[in-house]
């Protein structure tokens, strides 16, 4: 029971968890489960999620990849983790509590190019393969999950990083064009300034795959349109912004599964990126906002 005392630590007191670290090196099923159903309490499978995403959000640090694997026990010992990790921590909640899950992995554009990283990029993938071309020049990967609501008959995302749960909630804080609202924790906020907008979105049942399920289309045409109340399709840019995404998607995914170099498509991402501005530009003087 070494884990639970320290998620209990972690739902208490979440400063003085760090001092137990080093203790807890086995998973706790039955504590974690029990934890999970204290945290989520009662309500729909949307209420409960989002109760578990704040949990994780508030008291877990979202930390960069240092290519490191840890099991779900030493990432809660550790209490920070990158993307993935703090997503295995909400998988393994969620599926003790009978929830069903999948694994979702984006790759989105950065605001602006960081040479810095497309070298450590260009290196990793010489070293290791197509599948670490994820990130690179302008463009950077992120993982999180699909959560499936049996009222509803669908899926709606669970971003424990950013701190963010449902599909109305989601599409404002990953692709609205103004006003977007700030993540809850203020120490994400810079990460999140680094993702504009994801240009692909995949589902598998893995964490490491295969992501079998294109989800690009659902958030980033129609989740998109359904943000600004269906206003997009009125604008210029609004044709060449959704060639674009389809036309790069296929590109991105197969980077993703490692069949493919990403860095070869550089120009394409930048091209996306002048769209996108261009669209933002477009949507301002047409005074259309977003709507939750």
């Amino acid at each position: 029971m070494k884990l639970f005392a320290l998620l209990l630590t972690l739902a208490v007191f979440p400063s003085a968890a760090r001092a137990q670290q080093a203790d807890h090196a086995r998973a706790d099923l039955p504590s974690i489960r029990a934890l999970g159903d204290s945290v989520a309490g009662s309500g729909s499978v949307l209420v409960r999620t989002r109760r578990l995403v704040y949990w994780i959000n508030d008291r877990f640090d979202w930390s960069a990849t240092d290519y490191q694997r840890r099991t779900v026990s030493e990432i809660i010992a550790r209490r920070a983790g990158n993307c993935a990790e703090l997503a295995s921590v909400l998988h393994v909640f969620l599926d003790s509590l009978g929830i069903r899950t999948r694994w979702i992995h984006e790759i989105n554009m950065q605001p602006q190019p960081t040479p810095a990283r497309q070298q450590s990029a260009a290196a990793m993938v010489a070293e290791s393969g197509d599948r670490y071309s994820v990130f690179g020049l302008q463009h950077n990967d992120h993982v999180w999950l699909e959560v499936w609501d049996d009222s509803t008959r669908a899926w709606f995302p669970a971003d424990p990083a950013y701190g963010v749960a449902g599909l109305a909630d989601w599409s404002a804080v990953r692709l609205a064009m103004e006003h977007r609202p700030k993540p809850r924790v203020k120490a994400v906020e810079p990460i999140a300034a680094d993702m504009l907008v994801p240009f692909v979105v995949v589902a598998g049942d893995q964490k490491t795959g295969p992501y079998d399920h294109d989800r690009t289309n659902f958030y980033l045409v129609n989740g998109f349109e359904r943000l600004y109340g269906d206003g997009l399709q009125s604008l210029p840019s609004w044709p060449a912004w959704v060639e674009e995404v389809q036309a790069l998607a296929p590109h991105a995914w197969a980077a993703l599964d490692g069949r493919e170099n990403l860095h070869t498509h550089t120009d394409e991402i930048a091209t996306l990126k002048a769209i996108y501005d261009r669209l933002s530009g477009e949507a301002a003087e047409h005074h259309l906002t977003w709507q939750h």
